[in-house]
């Protein structure tokens, strides 16, 4: 697989029992699905070890709005979404294959946005609160209630009617 900032190839690494794919070239790391979740943890020891590790690969992004083409799926682009609720640090991932490229210094930033698991669920519940007491969702909320309320009054019409239930 090459990286999707310099194009080079990722260097193989064994991690946790797992290969995730690192980038010497701008100190990135390739994910497969659901292999992120095993280094965010900031009482996760090879999380620290690896941010650490490739601590010896940073170089300076040139820019990070540049849309990633996905290193399994060279032909489908990454989209740019944030890690959490708390919308701080936007990562790129794949949306055929699930993986998640991560620049430098964003498992960094991950791991300390969160000191527990505890924290990350209180982040969502409280994203997921903001979301649903939104203006947008009221309103949609709302137009569903009048049509729902339209479909009884047009079935109790035809049943009126019809006398079929």
């Amino acid at each position: 697989m090459k990286c999707p900032r310099t194009g080079k190839n990722l260097k193989p690494l064994k991690a946790a029992e797992m290969e995730i794919d690192i980038s010497e070239g701008c100190g990135g790391i390739w994910f497969d699905k659901n292999e992120l979740d095993k280094f965010v943890s900031p009482s996760n020891i090879i999380g620290e070890i690896l941010v650490e590790h490739m601590k010896e690969f940073h170089k300076p992004l040139e820019s990070s709005d540049k849309r990633l083409k996905c290193p399994r799926d060279t032909d489908v682009v990454m989209m740019r979404r944030f890690y959490s609720g708390k919308l701080q640090i936007e990562i790129d991932e794949c949306p055929q294959c699930g993986g998640i490229w991560l620049d430098t210094e964003e498992l960094e930033g991950i791991r300390e946005l969160f000191p527990n698991h505890g924290d990350f669920e209180s982040t969502q519940k409280d994203f997921v609160s903001k979301v649903l007491a939104s203006p947008e969702i009221q309103k949609h909320n709302e137009e569903h209630e009048a049509l729902v309320s339209k479909m009884k009054n047009i079935s109790n019409a035809l049943w009126s009617i019809t006398g079929i239930k």
